[in-house]
Order: structure tokens, then C-alpha cells, then sequence
């Protein structure tokens, strides 16, 4: 009995140490969006992966509604070049209440969320090369970081983008990434 208490004993006090070392090299740290889009050159590292709570406020600067400015670089997916351009001037909508849902289909546009979350990621350029297998330079991302947004509902997934600046966003569907422009009130 005794032997089995210091088996026990032992195994538990390996377990405890694994993870304490595991805490301690795993570290985190929040990066704001003002300083993940900071092109400043003067950050020597960057944790990246940091998840930021969804659907934080009613103030998120990416709510609003967007225009498809341009096609900003082709990946190997769904959308023909065609296909590509028919989207071009289309609008988008991101608020606390709704999003356009943009995917593999250029008809998955007309489609809208309610209730939507938005999830933001930190992600480094390295992980972004990992993920998407395009580099920042095709992008126009100046920046070390990029906060990546994913936006879901009750049924799924509906789109993912990326911010490039207050007034410029990234959007990814069909293997394409678009360049969107926020859209400016004439009642100005």
C-alpha cells in the first residue's frame, strides 16, 4: 500500500512540474488593434494567436457597411477571375445585429447573418503564410500583425476578413481576397 502512495505521490509531483513548465513557457500578451497595424519596425517580438472575447461592444471599427474596391490577390480556390469581378462595387454589411456572409459561392453574398459573432485573432505574418499560403507583401500589409476577423451564426461559419485600417479591410472567399472600402454617408 505504502509503495503505491509514493508511486502516486510521484506521478502527481511530475504532472504538477510538466505543467507549471508548460504555464511558464507558453506566456501571453494582448496587442490592441491600434498596435498590431502600427508599422513602427521598432517591436522585436510579437506573440501572436491571442484571441480577443467576441462581440466586445457596439463600436467595433469594423461595423458599417463596405464596398468591394478591388481584387487584391488570387490563392487557388473557387472563384474565376470572372466570377472575381462580378463581385467588384458590391456591398457588405458588418453590425451587432448582422453580416454579409462571403464564402466559396460569389451567391453566398446575398446572403445575411443575424446575431452574428465576431471572433479577433492577433495573427503574425509568419502564421498567416502558415494558414493562407500568401504573404502579406500580396495583401499591401505593411504591418508585422493583422487582426483576423471571424464572423459566425447559429448555423456556422459566414465569412472571415482581416483589418487592414479604419477605412480598409481584407475579406477572403472562393480562394480570393478583396479589398473592401469602408462606404461614406452622403449625408455628411
Amino acid at each position: 500500500m505504502n509503495k503505491i502512495n509514493k508511486k502516486s505521490s510521484t506521478l502527481l509531483s511530475i504532472v504538477v512540474i510538466v505543467f507549471i513548465g508548460v504555464i511558464s513557457l507558453t506566456g501571453c500578451s494582448f496587442v490592441t488593434n491600434d498596435e498590431a497595424n502600427n508599422d513602427t519596425g521598432t517591436k522585436e517580438e510579437v506573440n501572436t494567436g491571442v484571441v480577443i472575447e467576441p462581440n466586445q461592444g457596439d463600436s467595433e471599427s469594423y461595423y458599417g457597411e463596405w464596398i468591394i474596391n478591388q481584387v487584391q490577390a488570387y490563392g487557388v480556390g473557387t472563384y474565376s477571375s470572372e466570377d472575381a469581378e462580378s463581385l467588384l462595387g458590391k456591398s457588405l454589411t458588418f453590425t451587432a445585429n448582422k453580416a454579409s456572409y462571403f464564402g466559396d459561392q460569389p451567391s453566398d453574398i446575398e446572403r445575411v447573418a443575424t446575431n452574428p459573432i465576431y471572433t479577433e485573432t492577433i495573427i503574425s505574418e509568419s502564421d498567416f503564410v502558415a494558414k493562407y499560403r500568401i504573404p502579406f507583401d500580396n495583401l499591401g500589409i505593411k504591418a508585422p500583425t493583422i487582426t483576423e476577423i471571424n464572423v459566425t451564426d447559429s448555423n456556422g461559419h459566414v465569412s472571415t476578413f482581416f483589418i487592414k485600417d479604419d477605412n480598409t479591410l481584407i475579406i477572403s472567399g472562393g480562394g480570393t481576397y478583396f479589398e473592401l472600402i469602408r462606404k461614406v454617408s452622403k449625408s455628411r
